[in-house]
């Protein structure tokens, strides 16, 4: 199960819940959609067999279709979650890459030995990723 954590403004729910189907049809994946309609938190939910590596390659890409287009109607790829690792490929969909400086100099000027959860948004050679766990990364 893939679940997402999108976000857009409640007067663009009705047509980003169309667009998810849209995506989810064209990639031919099963989604199904939970959200807090009262602040346009989406949590599209796509399940899959892991196993099969064209069904993952095809979620994934449905995935990165569907936060762009969250973005794309004035929305975030976050809306209550966090980045964390999977998504900070995505960061550059709102930020410039001045603004992710100022905020990789903001987080080293408040935690400048990085102890605060390493490696879940500007990744670093301490992350609890390196340790083992593979990381998934999404091309933008």
């Amino acid at each position: 199960l893939y679940i997402l954590d999108g976000v857009v403004p409640r007067t663009k729910l009705a047509k980003i819940l169309e667009e998810i189907y849209d995506i989810a049809e064209r990639h031919r994946i099963t989604v199904t959609n939970v959200f807090h309609a009262g602040d346009g938190n989406l949590h599209p939910s796509i399940c899959y067999d892991g196993r099969d590596k064209d069904e993952r390659a095809r979620v994934i890409e449905a995935g990165k279709e569907i936060l762009r287009a969250c973005v794309r109607e004035g929305g975030s790829i976050s809306g209550e979650h966090g980045i964390g690792v999977e998504k900070m490929e995505f960061m550059p969909l709102l930020f410039s890459p001045e603004d992710l400086q100022l905020q990789k100099d903001l987080r080293a000027a408040v935690d400048p030995r990085a102890l605060s959860n390493p490696g879940k948004l500007f990744p670093d050679a301490r992350s609890c990723v390196e340790a083992g766990r593979k990381r998934h990364t999404v091309p933008l």
